[in-house]
């Protein structure tokens, strides 16, 4: 357990700015072609799906790989890399549209494609926890931000090169799994794009490709760290919040946006995507929400699912 002391303040917030700067330059260099093999879950396909969601799950989140088949009856059965947090998610969308649309299903016209660690990792190590309760600076904030609330950034520390390969991989890999799935398939669905963490991050930048071939039909963030201030797609935290870890960066949820139909979800206290102050003594207890999107209640859980019903209903119904 690391605590706090004027040398390691400093170090953390070198740390930080180091970590920035590497993400601000995997962000912004052009993504290459990632060579790749056909997906092989959707060899035998016999029919489109409407919709499909590609779901990029969260750092870490690589052990709870279940295949899932989110409709009775539904011809398709995910490979499980959507990860829990996701998971989680469309079940309580498949459960919310039921109770509310009759017991008709969302997903029985839902295909999921959850991205596997050729196409993403999802990679970071373990992290400590601090020590300090309360920041009463600035420099305790960022420190406690790089210790605590952003394990993103914390790589930096121990393994920053895995996490930035991580996001390298999956800048190129989201189009190639894309392709790969419509050229086993012969299928070219809409698309939704729903991300966790660095998930998020990393679908992001795909929205203005897919919405210039027009099969972009909506996306989904959760702790999206590149939330940027006061995005107006923000559900959740209070006036869209003050933005995530890089969210200030000049690829954030704002600028890479290229549909209307979108959902920022971020929770009050998850310092991932609103890097505050209040934010970071409020979590600083308890860890903060960031772990609790759909696998804990939340007020908001049902506005998000009503956004993921809205957006596949608009394109299997028109």
């Amino acid at each position: 357990m690391f605590r706090f002391s004027a040398v390691s303040a400093r170090t953390r917030v070198l740390l930080l700015v180091a970590a920035v700067v590497a993400a601000l330059t995997a962000t912004l260099a052009p993504a290459a072609g990632l060579p790749g093999t056909a997906l092989t879950q959707a060899d035998a396909q016999t029919r489109c799906p409407a919709v499909a969601v590609v779901g990029a799950r969260g750092s870490g989140q690589n052990n709870q790989v279940i295949r899932t088949t989110y409709a009775a009856g539904a011809p398709w059965t995910s490979n499980g890399w959507e990860g829990e947090t996701i998971r989680a998610f469309l079940r309580h969308a498949e459960g919310r549209y039921r109770a509310t649309h009759g017991g008709n299903s969302l997903m029985k016209d839902v295909e999921v494609i959850g991205l596997e660690p050729r196409y993403y990792p999802a990679t970071y190590p373990e992290y400590d926890t601090p020590a300090v309760a309360v920041p009463a600076t600035i420099a305790q904030a960022v420190g406690l931000a790089v210790q605590y609330a952003v394990p993103a950034v914390q790589t930096a520390r121990r393994a920053g090169e895995e996490f930035l390969d991580s996001v390298q991989i999956g800048r190129s890999g989201v189009m190639q799994a894309i392709n790969d799935y419509e050229g086993a398939t012969g299928c070219r669905p809409g698309y939704i794009l729903v991300g966790f963490s660095q998930g998020a991050m990393v679908l992001l930048e795909h929205e203005k490709e897919l919405a210039r071939r027009g099969q972009l039909a909506g996306v989904v963030y959760m702790g999206n760290p590149n939330t940027a201030a006061g995005d107006w797609s923000t559900v959740g935290v209070s006036g869209g919040g003050a933005g995530g870890i890089l969210g200030r960066l000049p690829f954030n949820s704002k600028t890479a946006a290229a549909t209307d139909n979108r959902v920022n979800y971020c929770l009050p206290l998850d310092g991932v995507c609103d890097l505050s102050i209040a934010t970071l003594r409020g979590s600083a207890d308890n860890g903060g929400n960031h772990g609790r999107y759909y696998l804990a209640p939340s007020q908001w859980d049902n506005q998000v699912s009503d956004s993921l019903g809205r957006f596949v209903d608009q394109v299997r119904y028109g």
